[in-house]
């Protein structure tokens, strides 16, 4: 991870989301769905490759996956063990 909150939340900050990222964070959560692995988007308007109409944001919803952009919210924070 690119660092873990105080209270335990993984986050990982992207800037290019590749399609090698995408697969093995699937099959992290699929793995260790006790882990709280959220995301930081340079650009969550992003397409997940050309062509493509899915935006990061698009794809971590689908794949029910917290994710801000820029910058990590006061919630995130705050939340609780």
């Amino acid at each position: 991870p690119d660092f873990v909150l105080d209270n335990g939340i993984i986050i990982e900050v992207k800037g290019w989301f590749k399609q090698s990222d995408r697969v093995k964070h699937l099959r992290i959560k699929k793995q260790h769905p006790n882990l709280d692995i959220r995301f930081v988007f340079q650009s969550a308007n992003n397409k997940i490759r050309k062509g493509s109409k899915t935006t990061y944001a698009q794809w971590c919803k689908k794949n029910d996956i917290k994710w801000c952009e820029k910058i990590i919210p006061d919630e995130w924070l705050k939340e609780k063990k």
